[in-house]
């Protein structure tokens, strides 16, 4: 843990005091796809410290509403800290309510900066979606020559994430025997079939980030 770090854990136990033994367990409500969801946290970890604004920190709970990366890590909770990088919250401020998440720069908050794509887990390997447009696991010789010529970009991101980006139409049509699941939500009407989507594979996850409806 960092001094700074050290600092904020501090200063929390201070604010919780009369009570000697602080709890490691703090809840908040986030307002997620407009229902109110209850989450816990530990308010001493490093996860939290080195991902919270000290503004944060010092006001989100006193409305007990949650940080930003709390409600991050809900929405994306088969990811690390380091792949979860990879996306933000897609945040209304009207509303106080998150939309989602997307990939795309956070702000100081792990809000998105710019709206993007609103991203969905999908029932398939890292292997099976880098398999739609030829890539090895490693993503390295690009995406085959075929994909490329339809459109289809791959970036490494530096969390480790491979994001492939195209036509879903072309995305769905190269699918062969690859996850049932990722055929179905590229096909969907919501996918909208001549839009640009992504598919992100990440750890062990593989999403699909498409426009709003």
């Amino acid at each position: 843990m960092t001094i700074s770090n050290l600092l904020l854990a501090s200063l929390i136990f201070c604010l919780s005091l009369p009570s000697i033994a602080a709890p490691q367990v703090e809840s908040c409500t986030a307002k997620i796809n407009n229902k109110n969801i209850k989450l816990k946290f530990n308010p001493f970890s490093d996860e939290y410290l080195e991902n919270t604004t000290f503004r944060e920190i010092l006001f989100s709970g006193h409305d007990g509403s949650c940080p930003g990366f709390i409600a991050l890590r809900h929405m994306t909770p088969k990811l690390s800290v380091a792949e979860r990088e990879t996306f933000c919250a897609v945040y209304d401020k009207q509303t106080k309510n998150y939309l989602g998440f997307a990939t795309g720069a956070r702000d100081a908050y792990a809000k998105c900066k710019k709206p993007g794509k609103l991203c969905t887990a999908v029932n398939a390997s890292k292997e099976e979606a880098l398999a739609l447009v030829g890539l090895g696991a490693g993503a390295t010789a690009g995406v085959s020559t075929a994909a490329a010529a339809a459109g289809v970009t791959a970036v490494t991101h530096s969390s480790g994430a491979v994001i492939l980006t195209g036509s879903a139409g072309y995305l769905a049509g190269t699918l062969g025997t690859a996850s049932a699941s990722v055929v179905a939500a590229l096909t969907a009407p919501a996918a909208i079939i001549g839009a640009t989507v992504s598919v992100v594979a990440v750890g062990s996850a593989v999403y699909l980030c498409k426009p709003p409806k």
